[in-house]
């Protein structure tokens, strides 16, 4: 993300610890909060009498507030420092998840917007500071980050089936906001911690944004960003909806499908650290969206609740090594500079997870038909596919011209 300057955290080990036990935690709601949208979404649907594309709406909402709090996180963390913007997120998460419970159609698409400001903002602050409290292990210390906040969305759809029996949504809004509001609690605790910053990056990143942007590994990389969190976010979030409309099942049980989705997300991101050891990381970010295609694939052709629910799981699946990996390489190709460029990814990401969900509805309604609607993912999909075997071959000539 967007930081004009870097802070290091100097406080005892111990309390280090404590405080990434506690990151930890908060990004396990981040998941639930994050993913939330796609499971709530057919009572929401019913209680405002929403068709798709005022539903689609709902998504749109969400990831323009997470594009402006990834645009604004750069200059508030340098203002306010990590932990502060922790504890604003949060707080300003559970108002939002409570409002939700209480608002009409309007005061939703506000809740939204301001649940995704709140992400926008806590997202990159607690990446930041995990890696900061891991400056020798950073890698490692942020898949296990990131494998917590995959546990976290597949546990979000659960929660929602469970609490939220009898079509209700007031005992699993409420839950999480208190969760929330706690977890906001819990992080000013630590609001003592030293930090110190470098004024160095700050000028370094101003001077290479434009010319390290209009490469065209660059263009591609955030192109493929783009897809990519449209193509995650359209599927987790228009699933359950698609399995309610087949009537195979109900609408507790059609819910799963996310949390199978989210499942597989999580079993793949766990397994793509072994599998690196085989295939490099380009042929991995290939594979896998060859495997999510396939899932999309069988998710439209099912009808069926457990032929959806295999299309989510391999769809997840596929997905899951994607950004991770891609982000890696993106860090690897640019070095020292990707810091610096990294609040443009995100910014990409929001943005592709605006556009696309809302695609899916404004088809769906245009055509009458939901399936319709899905096939935006499939060939967002295919358009990765493109703009990954671009990619490596770029990365090909680039070696072999400096060999």
């Amino acid at each position: 993300n967007p930081i004009p300057e870097r802070e290091s955290i100097i406080s005892p080990p111990s309390r280090a610890a404590q405080l990434s036990l506690v990151a930890h935690g908060g990004f396990l709601l981040i998941g639930i909060v994050n993913t939330l949208l796609g499971p709530i979404l057919p009572l929401l649907s019913a209680r405002w009498q929403l068709d798709d594309a005022q539903a689609g709406q709902l998504f749109t909402a969400q990831f323009a507030g997470g594009m402006t709090g990834s645009a604004i996180s750069g200059i508030l963390i340098k203002r306010l420092g990590f932990l502060p913007l922790m504890v604003a997120g949060f707080g300003v998460m559970s108002a939002a998840i409570a409002c939700l419970g209480l608002v009409s159609r309007t005061g939703g698409v506000v809740s939204f917007f301001g649940l995704g400001v709140a992400l926008g903002l806590t997202i990159p602050a607690t990446n930041l500071l995990i890696a900061d409290l891991n400056p020798e292990r950073r890698a490692a210390a942020l898949n296990v980050l990131n494998l917590v906040w995959g546990l976290g969305a597949t546990l979000g759809p659960l929660l929602v089936s469970w609490l939220g029996r009898g079509d209700s949504l007031t005992p699993p809004l409420f839950m999480l906001s208190g969760l929330l509001a706690g977890m906001a609690l819990l992080v000013a605790r630590y609001q003592n911690f030293s930090q110190s910053a470098s004024q160095s990056e700050a000028r370094q990143a101003k001077l290479s944004l434009e010319r390290e942007w209009s490469s065209p590994f660059a263009l591609l990389t955030g192109a493929l960003v783009f897809v990519y969190v449209g193509t995650e976010t359209a599927t987790a979030g228009w699933i359950a909806s698609y399995a309610q409309r087949l009537g195979t099942a109900p609408q507790p049980f059609s819910a799963l499908t996310v949390s199978l989705f989210w499942a597989g997300l999580l079993a793949g991101r766990s397994l793509a650290p072994a599998v690196l050891r085989r295939i490099s990381e380009g042929n991995l970010v290939l594979i896998s969206l060859l495997v999510a295609i396939a899932g999309l694939g069988v998710i439209l052709a099912g009808s069926q609740m457990i032929v959806i629910s295999a299309g989510a799981m391999l769809a997840g699946l596929g997905l899951a090594a994607v950004f991770p990996t891609t982000f890696a390489i993106f860090t690897q190709h640019f070095g020292a500079r990707a810091s610096q460029l990294a609040g443009a990814i995100f910014i990409l990401a929001s943005l592709g997870g605006a556009v696309i969900p809302w695609l899916v509805g404004i088809t769906s309604a245009r055509y009458g038909d939901l399936r319709t609607g899905l096939w935006v993912p499939l060939l967002g999909g295919v358009v990765m596919v493109t703009l990954q075997i671009a990619l490596i071959s770029l990365s090909q000539k680039q070696r072999a011209k400096a060999s």
